[in-house]
């Protein structure tokens, strides 16, 4: 722009607010998970008298270099209020109307009291209007920047750091100030390189280790959008969604979207399930270490292969509301080609999926730390662990975790801790070997004065002593079936995975008293005779219990 023209075009200005001429445009902010309108970003329009639509980047910088600049994001916040005024009294409360403060505002030392004045004068709550600030300004006037961030933090302000990542960062800046939300530049997403995806995953994940929340700008095709939800960005913002929309258009599209705004209520949940780290190695463990304001060392070293689902549990129902792609596919490997199949088999109330997974979301929810549950399903041995993230009225948001095994691996790997490693044996009750072509046992292991049976005459004898002496008489001849070599071996050569297991009550710690252990036979890989591990190991707390009512009211599930 020549020098005339910016001339002109400053002589204008005062002109142009008065006129309506400056008007604010309204960009609507999405919830990535649930493709709600979370608030909208307030961005500065100048129209000629002729229609047309002078662009900001024309008018700014003159104004900044004119010292109008203050005037203009004073008039933009007016207009914000305005709007969140007009929602308010229509009924549909905008929970977040987001204005951008230039660097050159700092400058001004009533600021502060400028920005209330004009929240006053619309009895707009300070919670409401979010402050947007590059992070520039904060490696000019650091002092003056302090004082001033301190006054508004104090006062109730929510203060966003705008356009992260678009040249001038600084990570030190987030050791010195405390940003509700980090708002990443759209320079991000314009060329979606694998390095460009990894830079943006591991700042997504940073952010949410510092408790800050994240949103993206820049969002133009479903591919930004799934993968900024697979990253756990909680918020996206671009063309996508939708342009900057005038007053009148904003209101036009709620009215025609009912429940497209969230509200204060959903804002609260949906921001503590936003804290869930989706890229952290150990995502359930690093949440509750957080939650506790005690980092765990640990929980950064786990191997994380992604197998990570949000499930929604109201009463006696589960909603998958959402699941990465590494949880699907542990989902196919126990034969659920869908999440749709996984929820119509939890649908049924009796059946073993349903009985099992709400026992466990229940302890969960009572003591609000991880719970774990191994079990198999369809041949496949899987392991599932469950925290809750959230909770409202009537329902609660777990974080599942899905573990599948590679029983064949395992197999290999069982035998070579038998060979270097029989301390780690101590996690079980007892360890036998079975020898089914020799008519041979040798036991191992065992974490008690248990007798040894397995010094009998035959095998078939060993197996008949031990279950007599040891397992409930109630249990006794489901048992005696379970460990039945005629049939052992066609029931583990149809299995993929090489075990069958059982659950059965026992008396291996207490001869007055039975309670609930579960029995494993695993076929270990060898060149020579077949060869099988017999591993029994205690249930712990109120799963025997649990166990017990499943025993009387659905025996068949056993």
């Amino acid at each position: 722009m020549d020098c005339k023209a910016e001339e002109k075009l400053v002589d204008r200005f005062h002109e142009a607010v008065s006129s309506g001429q400056i008007r604010a445009f309204f960009q609507p902010i999405m919830r990535s998970m649930t493709q709600q309108i979370i608030g909208v970003e307030s961005l500065a329009r100048w129209f000629h008298p002729d229609g047309s639509i002078l662009a900001p980047d024309l008018f700014i910088p003159s104004l900044e270099q004119n010292g109008l600049i203050f005037e203009l994001d004073m008039e933009i916040l007016r207009q914000a209020c305005i709007l969140y005024d007009e929602f308010r009294h229509r009924g549909t409360t905008l929970q977040c109307v987001s204005v951008n403060l230039s660097r050159m505002d700092f400058g001004h030392e009533d600021l502060f009291e400028r920005v209330c004045s004009v929240l006053d004068m619309y009895s707009v709550p300070h919670e409401a209007i979010k402050l947007e600030i590059t992070e520039s300004l904060m490696l000019e006037d650091t002092e003056s920047f302090e004082k001033i961030f301190r006054h508004f933090s104090e006062a109730g302000f929510s203060v966003w750091l705008d356009d992260f990542g678009s040249g001038y960062s600084s990570l030190n800046v987030l050791q010195s100030y405390s940003f509700d939300v980090i708002k990443f530049d759209m320079l991000f997403l314009r060329e979606l390189s694998v390095k460009g995806r990894e830079v943006l995953a591991s700042l997504v994940s940073m952010a949410k280790t510092l408790g800050i929340h994240t949103l993206t700008e820049g969002v133009e095709t479903n591919e930004h959008r799934e993968f900024l939800l697979s990253i756990g960005c909680e918020a996206q913002q671009g063309f996508y969604y939708a342009r900057p929309l005038s007053k009148e258009e904003l209101m036009e599209t709620v009215d025609e979207k009912p429940g497209i705004l969230e509200g204060q209520e959903e804002i609260q949940y949906w921001n503590e399930v936003g804290q869930l780290n989706l890229v952290n190695p150990n995502p359930l463990k690093e949440f509750q270490a957080r939650r506790r304001n005690s980092p765990d060392r640990d929980s950064h070293v786990s191997s994380y292969d992604g197998s990570i689902a949000l499930v929604e549990c109201g009463q006696d129902r589960f909603s998958y509301i959402y699941a990465t792609e590494g949880y699907k596919e542990r989902l196919r490997e126990l034969g659920f080609t869908t999440i749709g199949g996984l929820e119509s088999a939890l649908s049924n109330q009796r059946s073993h999926q349903f009985l099992m997974i709400r026992k466990l979301v229940l302890e969960a929810i009572q003591n609000g730390t991880i719970q774990t549950v191994e079990y198999s399903y369809k041949d496949v041995y899987y392991r599932l662990s469950a925290l809750p993230i959230a909770k409202r009225k009537g329902r609660v948001m777990i974080v599942m975790r899905l573990n599948t095994f590679d029983l064949e691996r395992e197999a290999q790997t069982t035998k070579e801790m038998l060979n270097n490693s029989s301390a780690l044996l101590t996690t079980y009750e007892l360890v036998v070997m079975l020898y089914p072509e020799s008519r041979v046992a040798k036991r191992i292991y065992t974490a008690n004065a248990i007798p040894e049976y397995d010094r009998e005459a035959s095998l078939e004898k060993s197996i008949e002593k031990f279950c007599r002496a040891e397992v409930d008489p109630v249990d006794q001849e489901r048992y005696l079936r379970f460990i039945d070599f005629k049939t052992m071996a066609g029931r583990i050569g149809n299995s993929p995975k090489l075990f069958i297991q059982g659950l059965f009550r026992m008396r291996l710690e207490n001869r007055d008293r039975s309670r609930w252990y579960i029995a494993r036979v695993t076929q270990i890989p060898t060149f020579s005779e077949p060869e099988f591990m017999l591993t029994v190991q205690n249930i712990q707390g109120d799963l025997n219990q649990w166990l017990d009512i499943v025993a009387r009211e659905h025996p068949e599930m056993l």
